[in-house]
């Protein structure tokens, strides 16, 4: 199973060295760029946790012999019926749970934690987590999108944090520490995941057939900044236009916020319908950019590129802050003109 998670061996083995030892943490926070695969790692994870026959941190292999009760629900290792990446996830296991942001929602929902109305306290994933196992002697819960934890929601998890189930696992996944309330951050394990290196990112886009050939798997893969995630928004073949336009805004003697900005929102209320696809189209604007800037730092006037590297990336850190995408770009283009 662990041949599907690429670009994270050693994150992998300090897994199979904590289980060794019987010193698994009870709490994680995944952290890291979007589209590095955390999601996927948390749900490897969980089914080599609830494989009743694992072997190591090794689940059952359809190939290899039967498959447990646990395995079975998951159609097997490797199995295409159970999809890693799918964004919604009905749990195929009494024994796994998962929550994540609603679309259109702009917090993780309180109710999902701790249940709602008359039954708060009864039902959600703090309570859930607390009961027997069903099919074997473990659960697993993970928190997509903890990055959208408002105060009230982060508050209601800090007990369970604190003390889960002795036989519980809670993986919460975000992008940044910056992004958790302290209180989260000191009950939990960090594991920190890096970008996807270019050419794991280009073999697995050739794979999936997104990229037709290796060269430009490994050119979308620089560009994406090792995000799968934006790799897929590059090979849209849109995007190839915008890039041209933009390139011709920042390459001009004298900059036109006004009619870059313009541009730049324009097409992605074209392409974007919910917020969290608008974000992720201005995050690839602004890799775009960044990858000229970091040009021009080798070839040109290096002080005004690392100015404009640095306001760039404020850039990106504001957009990962859910502040208004249009003003994020509007303010970027007028700064740097």
């Amino acid at each position: 199973m662990w041949q599907s998670i690429h670009g994270h061996d050693t994150i992998v083995e300090r897994f199979r060295r904590a289980f060794e030892r019987d010193r698994l943490a009870g709490s994680f926070l995944f952290v890291g760029p979007p589209g590095v695969g955390k999601r996927r790692f948390a749900f490897a994870l969980a089914i080599a946790l609830l494989c009743k026959k694992q072997d190591n941190l090794n689940p059952c292999v359809p190939d290899l012999g039967e498959l447990c009760d646990s395995c079975k629900l998951f159609g097997g290792v490797g199995s295409t019926d159970f999809n890693f990446d799918d964004d919604t996830f009905p749990s195929p296991h009494p024994d796994l749970y998962y929550i994540a942001k609603p679309p259109g929602s702009r917090d993780l929902p309180i109710d999902l934690i701790v249940g709602e109305g008359k039954d708060r306290g009864r039902s959600g994933l703090c309570y859930d987590i607390f009961r027997t196992p069903y099919l074997g002697n473990r659960k697993v819960a993970i928190i997509n999108d903890a990055d959208f934890l408002n105060e009230a929601g982060a508050n209601a998890l800090l007990k369970t944090l604190e003390e889960p189930p002795t036989d519980a696992v809670l993986i919460l996944i975000g992008t940044s520490t910056a992004k958790q309330l302290p209180t989260i951050r000191s009950r939990c394990q960090i594991v920190r995941f890096a970008p996807l290196p270019p050419d794991v990112l280009s073999a697995i886009l050739v794979k999936q057939e997104i990229a037709s050939t290796a060269g430009q798997g490994e050119q979308w893969a620089i560009q994406a900044e090792g995000s799968l995630d934006q790799a897929k928004e590059l090979a849209d073949g849109g995007i190839d236009k915008l890039r041209t336009d933009v390139l011709q805004y920042l390459t001009a003697p004298h900059w036109d916020a006004v009619a870059l900005a313009r541009k730049m929102n324009e097409a992605i209320d074209a392409s974007a319908k919910d917020s969290s696809q608008k974000r992720r189209q201005a995050r690839l604007l602004f890799g775009l950019a960044l990858e000229h800037f970091r040009s021009a730092l080798r070839t040109g006037d290096s002080v005004a590129a690392t100015r404009r590297i640095e306001r760039t990336l404020d850039a990106l850190e504001h957009v990962d802050r859910n502040v208004g995408v249009p003003l994020v770009i509007e303010a970027w283009a007028i700064d740097l003109s």
